[in-house]
């Protein structure tokens, strides 16, 4: 047997590849799952701020409607946020109303998958929305996110979106058994 030299060690190039390719292989599928998870996530963020405008837009257009209208329309969302499941999705709607005072409370509200807002509890707006003597019109869709890989790794990933529009029919918009 004929002793290898260190020379001769550092020119051997036998294999290398496979090696390289073994360490670089668990990073790039990392790498590869992670993509996947994001663009999802990315995907369905958009969706559930596509809900979120088209719930609001969709009330802010009537002057009156009912509770079954309203049912209605927050089924639709299942169609937006589709190929994805709504089961994971929540949805509330309501009007506010912001007094002479600047006060603000909810009118009426309705909720799909979540507890409902309590109709006249104050509510917050963001800061310089409140305007006296206004109503707008809240649309607030959340989605618990569960990646298909790596759920020990991501875990549940909230996504939300939160929308407010004037009426446009009216100053106020009635709502009948909401």
């Amino acid at each position: 047997m004929r002793p290898v030299s260190l020379h001769g060690f550092w020119r051997a190039r036998g294999g290398l590849a496979a090696v390289e390719f073994a360490l670089v292989l668990p990073i790039a599928m990392a790498m590869l799952f992670g993509e996947f998870v994001l663009g999802e996530a990315l995907s369905i963020n958009r969706k559930i701020s596509i809900a979120s405008r088209t719930v609001a837009d969709l009330v802010a257009r009537r002057s009156a409607l009912t509770g079954d209208d309203l049912t209605a329309i927050m089924n639709a969302t299942t169609q937006i946020v589709a190929p994805y499941s709504n089961g994971p999705m929540t949805l509330v709607v309501a009007e506010v109303t912001t007094d002479a005072s600047g006060k603000t409370i909810v009118t009426w509200n309705k909720a799909l998958n979540a507890a409902a807002l309590v109709n006249g509890s104050a509510f917050t707006l963001p800061p310089g929305m409140a305007q006296a003597s206004t109503s707008l019109i809240y649309a607030r869709v959340t989605y618990a996110y569960k990646p298909p890989v790596g759920q020990n790794t991501f875990g549940i990933i909230p996504i939300s979106n939160t929308f407010y529009m004037p009426p446009r029919a009216a100053s106020t918009i009635a709502c009948i058994g909401c």
